[in-house]
């Protein structure tokens, strides 16, 4: 069966948005002096499955290779402060299954002490948060990317990998940190329309890859695990008696312990919290909300603000959408109402970053099939757009995962 490829374009007000946003934080003052210890700074998220990198900021500019053709500096991983094998030190490092609940932090040294415009010494950037288990904006093909997957209404799973590429240079006014580009999509699988609800929870089963969660009719939960290619590992029933609800997500990690975890509703608005065991399993669940039989749609945003901690929306019946913070622990922080007239969007869902940076967006499926973003940047109290339109004929589709 052929793969319907939705029309994906990358519009020059969506590049001029990811220029503009990804530009800010990474110029700095100047040039660094000898005599100056700039602090280095990790470009990435705290989870597994992405990557990160020295953010770029021009603190070393002046502190060069003989030849002109970079900074003359040497960069070392280190893991709860100890350096990590030869193997991974490098200008990028790939967070693996191995380093979640660690924190990552990044040693920089000068090839030639006190050199004209070269620091005197080391220096080490701050850690992270202790990293968490891949959530679901770690995309599918194992490159922590913004990656969407969509099921058609015959039952089809179509991906569209995304791949970026990281810019390192100088260029007049704000400088992008990443280009991004459309891979070719390609159809992942056949025969879900037997499911009447599928939904990612991110890396479930602790192999480092995100995975699929489905329920059919009789109320029976499948694991579907993710193979880090946009496929799938052999499949495994992982509940039953799920048929008790009628909305069932991933909101990612909402007990703070760093690995993913289940929110499901039951039609009466009770809100139960499933918490992943982080080896495909679950822990004890309980009830953590009441009142969600007025939302039509629960939406997971992922972490939306760079915090740390995830957010979770819900779509009235009037088309209003309530942001709902969670607090890291199992409970909730922060309440904010994000507006009206969500209601005529086709699908809404939380992907991850379109412009690869912390902060996730939510995207949406317009009324002419417009694919859009809509960010709340580091407030939370707002959604900023829509941006885009990133992708036109998104309506062929029955939902986003």
């Amino acid at each position: 069966m052929g793969i319907f490829k939705a029309r994906l374009f990358k519009s020059a007000a969506t590049t001029a948005l990811a220029m503009g946003l990804l530009g800010s934080g990474l110029v700095a003052a100047g040039p660094a002096t000898a005599a100056s210890q700039p602090t280095p700074f990790i470009d990435g998220v705290p989870y597994v499955g992405s990557e990160m990198r020295r953010q770029y900021n021009y603190d070393y500019w002046g502190c060069r290779n003989p030849d002109g053709s970079g900074d003359a500096i040497t960069l070392e991983w280190l893991r709860d402060g100890e350096p990590l094998p030869a193997e991974r030190q490098g200008e990028t490092l790939r967070v693996l299954p191995e380093d979640q609940g660690s924190r990552i932090s990044l040693r920089v040294y000068p090839l030639t002490p006190g050199e004209q415009g070269c620091p005197t010494g080391t220096q080490v950037s701050a850690e992270t948060t202790p990293i968490k288990a891949s959530s679901r904006a770690m995309g599918w093909t194992g490159r922590g990317n913004f990656e969407p997957l969509a099921r058609t209404h015959d039952g089809r799973l179509v991906l569209y990998p995304r791949t970026y590429t990281y810019y390192k240079g100088m260029c007049e006014g704000p400088c992008p940190a990443y280009f991004g580009s459309w891979d070719e999509p390609r159809q992942v699988g056949a025969g879900w329309n037997m499911f009447n609800i599928v939904f990612s929870p991110g890396d479930f089963d602790g192999d480092g890859f995100n995975d699929l969660l489905a329920r059919n009719a009789s109320g029976q939960l499948f694991l579907y695990p993710g193979d880090g290619n946009g496929g799938w590992l052999p499949t495994r029933q992982v509940g039953s008696g799920w048929n008790v609800f009628d909305s069932i997500v991933g909101p990612g990690d909402f007990t703070g312990d760093g690995t993913n975890d289940v929110l499901a509703r039951n039609p009466a608005g009770e809100l139960f919290l499933y918490p992943g065991d982080g080896n495909g399993g679950w822990l004890t669940p309980s009830k953590v909300g009441w009142g969600w039989q007025v939302m039509n749609k629960i939406i997971p945003g992922g972490d939306m603000n760079g915090d740390g901690t995830v957010e979770v929306f819900g779509r009235d019946i009037n088309g209003g959408l309530q942001l709902y913070s969670a607090n890291g622990q199992g409970g909730w922080g922060a309440q904010a109402f994000m507006g009206g007239g969500w209601n005529e969007f086709l699908d809404v869902a939380g992907l991850g970053s379109f412009a690869h940076q912390k902060y996730n967006n939510l995207v949406a499926i317009n009324g002419n099939g417009d694919l859009v973003t809509y960010s709340t940047g580091a407030a939370t109290t707002g959604l900023y757009g829509p941006y885009g339109p990133i992708g036109n004929g998104w309506n062929v589709f029955r939902e986003l995962l």
